[in-house]
């Protein structure tokens, strides 16, 4: 065979070559065969907005996936789920990531983040005499304890140069927070969105705001066990490329997305609209969740929330081998036994 014939045959196949690689990247695989069937717990809010998205335009079905995502109230409870085997991945935030391991719970593995966001408020009334933060002295403030809102509040309090200790934390669940500051059973709530907004419309002058995480995002997390993620590696892989291409969508259809994640959520597209700049829907694995996740065990144990006395390390908690092979740009972590991917 000619040099010039060969060269003629590789100009030819170069471009299959290519695009069958596009094929492999986006999820579509011509040896796979049998769809996987997996259960994702999730809370119903805008921060799961991939997750959402993915199952909305059927990017779990395009990668071979059935996936059912089940509905609880709080990121707690898909910590239990995963606990029990009630669902194969979970999303939460990273306090509740943190909660686990301080409670014991070695299976557990972080496999990245689907967003940042930064929508946690404190609302307080005014005529209960708050017109800055250091007026929350004595006063009565309603969180969702064991949420990463409780860990913020005590951010928040120490920056105004305040202590838990100076204020009366009151446990309500987020349902219960509009009704309680209406009524006047709590003075301020510590609140993230879209609640934040329905209490702002509904009290309007009557309150004040500030943004309760001082710059600091809180990450929305997938997590799994060790037994899930050694018997279905491949799942976490279809997941994944499910995600990016729902990544994708989200950056190229922003008012699409907002419609769609509106619907599921049960939110006005207005609402949504308004609040949407607060998230950063992305997959990540970032050196900044880690040093995140540490910060947070240090308040815990400062402040008594587990028997724990020493912080893990929380690199043996992460498994990013899935995002790695995926999108190996979106993991930016030192890693066991490899370098800090840049």
């Amino acid at each position: 065979m000619g040099k010039k014939t060969q060269i003629l045959m590789l100009a030819a196949i170069l471009p299959a070559i290519v695009f069958g690689g596009y094929l492999w990247r986006m999820g579509f695989s011509p040896s796979r065969r049998q769809v996987e069937k997996i259960t994702i717990s999730t809370s119903m809010s805008n921060v799961a907005g991939m997750l959402l998205i993915a199952q909305a335009k059927s990017l779990y079905a395009d990668n071979g996936l059935e996936v059912r995502l089940k509905v609880l109230p709080s990121g707690n409870m898909g910590l239990e789920e995963l606990k029990t085997g009630k669902a194969d991945i979970a999303a939460f935030s990273e306090f509740v990531l943190v909660s686990g391991t301080l409670s014991g719970f070695e299976s557990l593995k972080c496999l990245g983040a689907i967003a940042e966001a930064d929508d946690i408020q404190i609302i307080a009334r005014t005529d209960k005499g708050i017109l800055r933060p250091g007026d929350l002295t004595g006063k009565r403030v309603g969180v969702f304890r064991g949420s990463n809102a409780e860990f913020f509040l005590g951010r928040f309090l120490t920056l105004n140069g305040l202590s838990l200790a100076d204020v009366e934390v009151v446990n309500l669940n987020p349902s219960a927070m509009a009704g309680a500051l209406m009524h006047g059973r709590v003075d301020a709530v510590m609140i993230w969105e879209p609640a934040a907004a329905d209490i702002s419309k509904k009290l309007g002058d009557k309150i004040v705001s500030w943004p309760g995480q001082g710059g600091q995002p809180y990450f929305w997390l997938l997590a799994s066990t060790d037994g899930f993620i050694r018997a279905k590696p491949g799942v976490m892989e279809r997941l994944f490329r499910s995600l990016i291409q729902a990544e994708d969508y989200l950056k190229s259809n922003r008012e699409e997305s907002i419609e769609i994640v509106a619907a599921r959520v049960n939110l006005d597209p207005d609402v949504l609209k308004r609040i949407w700049p607060k998230y950063a829907y992305r997959l990540s694995f970032d050196q900044s969740l880690l040093i995140v996740m540490e910060d947070e065990a240090r308040w815990m144990i400062r402040n008594r929330l587990t028997n724990k006395n020493q912080m893990p390390d929380y690199l043996n908690y992460f498994h990013a081998e899935p995002l790695l092979k995926v999108d190996p740009k979106a993991v930016r972590v030192v890693l066991p036994g490899n370098e800090a991917v840049k």
